[in-house]
């Protein structure tokens, strides 16, 4: 099948259609391969792996390389179709591709010039979900000077080019490779596979001033495909440019090379230890350790002053007094602060700011009347999506990226599961930052801010449990009995810079013990509530209403107010005076760069 021409026109691409190919028809005319002798084959072998995760081969070729070209020119190549549904993942998008794998090979007795360069062009399909329509817009492409130590006789083995610039993908497409003309040709040639082509593939594509259909192209024999593979990350999260990730901090006394860190519960007998782990990976990220000390020596003396036991855990409150007397005893300029069922969007922007958040994960089922909480367990945030509303946690129990889950795995080269001994994230460089989306929740955890987060079945029954919740704490039935879990974000644990006594001088310098945000009043409520707050400083202040998606519905105070009581009266009527649908609401206070937040019900 003849494919139609394409001729470049400024920044666009114009096609001819039917006539135009018809015309290439008759110019191109039928190619002959030539065989390349026996005692120069080297079997073909694919690109080795690195076992990260997501990270996948991508080949259409199949066979060994037997058959090469010698009349090559300038702005001739080939173009091969790639599916990264062969990566064997549900959805495998957005796929980032990484390297391009292939042969070059010069038959001997001189007449090519090396160095040769070529160009790797990534295309989407012409038309989409039809490939037998060929190559079409060039999505991403690279030009590299390949050197006459590359062909294949030198080598005996692919070639690797690694793509540089971010290429994301999002649907199956060409990977191409182009003579671009800077060098006197005839060029090396391209290897093509010893098994033969059916019509009507369309896998496979030659180019010269226009797409051949691969079939159609030789004379006898007809080849098997160009050798060339790619590979890539599949559901690629550097593809989406919304993530924000705690910075790299590689040159601390505490080194953090791949962002917040991700120690490992699992080891000695940390079991239940996930409360300290979680607030290590914080203050290793901070460099708020004492000179010399180990991962493991930090998380066994938190665990010491947050009197971490098998039985129960940690608890939210000792673990904000551990905090404290940690930082007054080694001098670390530090504050915590704690939030009860926290919202996505403050956590969010507390991350951006360079503050370190911990947060506890409880895990409700409902066994038809009344809501129960199996147990809890300690995470740390590493990343932010705002635009989707995921987190990225480092878990001291599980490492879901590693294993294939979505999410960043560092460096590359990070064994997969069962492959390497917990001890092995002792070393800040191996994290496995694991995603989740953010979504609502029917129980009574936090409402407002659930994760998808899998439930490990009995490891944490009746652990972490905050007082509040002890009452309602009970493991669901083990045996025939489906139970469907809810993970909610309970609490979140904040650590951060104090402010200088320069800073708190300044325009907006309070921290969050300068004001209290106290529960508005009636909550319920129908048509009115009282919310209250105390501020020991004049500063600037904001306090904005939020709907359960984070949307902003109502801003009652932007102004710059004197240290007192003030009390807001709130009509449950958005910015145009409307009234807003029942529901739940967020009431934001905002002073200086502090902020806190609280949640509150409306009912018609």
């Amino acid at each position: 099948m003849l494919r139609k021409l394409m001729i470049v026109i400024l920044a666009g691409v114009v096609f001819w259609g039917f006539f135009a190919s018809n015309i290439l028809a008759g110019t191109l005319g039928k190619i002959t391969p030539q065989r390349i002798p026996s005692d120069q084959i080297v079997p073909s072998s694919p690109a080795p792996l690195t076992g990260d995760k997501g990270f996948c081969l991508i080949q259409s070729d199949d066979g060994t390389p037997a058959y090469y070209i010698g009349s090559f020119g300038a702005g001739d190549g080939v173009a091969l179709y790639m599916d990264p549904a062969k990566c064997g993942v549900q959805v495998p998008y957005p796929f980032k591709v990484t390297d391009v794998h292939f042969y070059l090979y010069e038959p001997g007795g001189g007449g090519y010039t090396w160095p040769v360069e070529i160009q790797v062009n990534i295309r989407d399909l012409f038309s989409q979900g039809n490939k037998c329509d060929g190559p079409g817009n060039l999505l991403c492409f690279e030009t590299f000077s390949i050197p006459v130590d590359s062909s294949y006789i030198s080598l005996g083995r692919p070639m690797n080019l690694t793509i540089d610039s971010l290429c994301c993908v999002y649907s199956p497409f060409f990977l191409e490779i182009i003579y671009t003309g800077q060098t006197i040709p005839p060029y090396p040639s391209l290897l093509m596979t010893d098994t033969t082509d059916s019509p009507d593939t369309c896998d496979a594509w030659y180019y010269s001033q226009g797409y051949y259909e691969w079939y159609n192209t030789w004379s006898p024999p007809v080849l098997g495909y160009p050798i060339m593979r790619i590979t890539g990350y599949t559901q690629s999260i550097e593809c989406d440019s919304c993530w924000y990730w705690k910075p790299d901090r590689p040159d601390q006394r505490h080194p953090a090379p791949s962002g917040m860190p991700d120690f490992d519960q699992n080891q000695d007998q940390w079991v239940s230890y996930c409360g300290p782990t979680a607030v290590a990976n914080c203050l290793w990220w901070f460099d708020a350790v004492p000179e010399g000390w180990t991962p493991p020596q930090l998380i066994d003396t938190l665990a010491a002053r947050m009197h971490c036991r098998p039985e129960w855990g940690t608890y939210v409150d000792t673990m904000q007094m551990a905090l404290e007397q940690y930082f007054q005893d080694y001098g670390f300029a530090l504050q915590e602060s704690t939030f009860y069922q926290p919202n996505f969007y403050e956590m969010e922007d507390s991350l951006k700011k360079c503050q370190d958040i911990i947060l506890l994960l409880g895990f409700w089922w409902y066994d038809g009347e009344f809501w129960h909480r199996e147990g809890g367990h300690f995470v740390t945030m590493a990343g932010v999506c705002s635009e989707s509303t995921k987190i990225a946690l480092s878990d001291p129990d599980r490492d879901g990226a590693v294993a294939g889950w979505p999410g960043r795995v560092r460096p590359p080269g990070h064994p997969g599961p069962g492959a390497y001994p917990h001890t092995l994230h002792n070393d800040p460089t191996y994290v496995s930052q694991d995603i989740y989306n953010s979504m609502q929740s029917p129980s009574p955890g936090n409402p407002g801010w659930g994760i998808d987060y899998i439930v490990p079945t009995g490891k944490y029954s009746g652990i972490n449990v905050p007082e509040e919740f002890i009452s309602v704490t009970k493991s669901a039935p083990k045996a025939d009995v489906t139970v469907l879990y809810y993970t909610e974000v309970e609490y979140a644990v904040m650590i951060c810079p104090k402010p200088t006594a320069v800073e708190e001088e300044e325009e907006g310098s309070i921290t969050p013990k300068d004001f209290e945000l106290y529960q508005s009043y009636p909550n319920p409520f129908n048509n009115q509530t009282i919310i209250k707050y105390d501020l020991l400083k004049s500063c600037q202040v904001s306090l904005t209403i939020y709907n359960i998606l984070g949307q902003k519905v109502k801003t009652l105070v932007n102004q710059r107010q004197e240290a007192g009581t003030k009390i807001i009266n709130w009509d449950g009527k958005g910015e145009k005076g409307k009234d807003l649908a029942s529901g739940i609401y967020f009431y934001q206070l905002k002073a200086g760069e502090a902020t806190q937040t609280k949640r509150m019900a409306l009912l018609k």
